[in-house]
């Protein structure tokens, strides 16, 4: 990561139009804006985009996750079990923070773009593996 002491190579600009979307959860795309969200101990800028309503499992991450809310809204609350009632809203704007291993889950609006950083690794790790579309999607 860069500091005072240890600038960055050069000054990086990532227009929307030179983003690679591919696909993450059926109905949802990701695309990584910066940094290399599989490599541990570097920072990370993802964004995630639905084309339709998409409820995401209670899980936790090994890293603080922050979200901010760049389209749409997107919903969350914190819990082992999905509880819609529990849900908040975050609407084009809005900023959340989830402690490393803080257990949550979310729904995604149709039509929204959130953007998740912090530091990597981006795992996503499910309170119930029944749940993990990801890995099942993968075999």
């Amino acid at each position: 990561m860069p500091t005072a002491e240890k600038p960055a190579a050069s000054h990086v600009i990532v227009t929307p139009v030179q983003l690679v979307w591919k696909p993450l959860l059926p109905g949802s795309e990701v695309a990584v804006v910066s940094g290399d969200p599989d490599k541990k101990g570097g920072v990370y800028v993802i964004r995630i985009r639905t084309k339709g309503e998409l409820k995401v499992p209670p899980h936790w991450h090994v890293t603080e996750e922050h979200i901010t809310v760049l389209e749409g809204s997107f919903w969350m609350a914190h819990g082992e079990q999905f509880d819609a009632s529990k849900l908040k809203e975050l609407k084009a704007g809005a900023h959340s923070m989830m402690p490393a291993e803080f257990r949550h889950f979310g729904l995604h609006e149709a039509g929204n773009v959130i953007e998740v950083f912090g530091e990597a690794p981006f795992d996503v790790n499910f309170v119930n593996p029944e749940d993990d579309l990801i890995r099942a999607k993968n075999k």
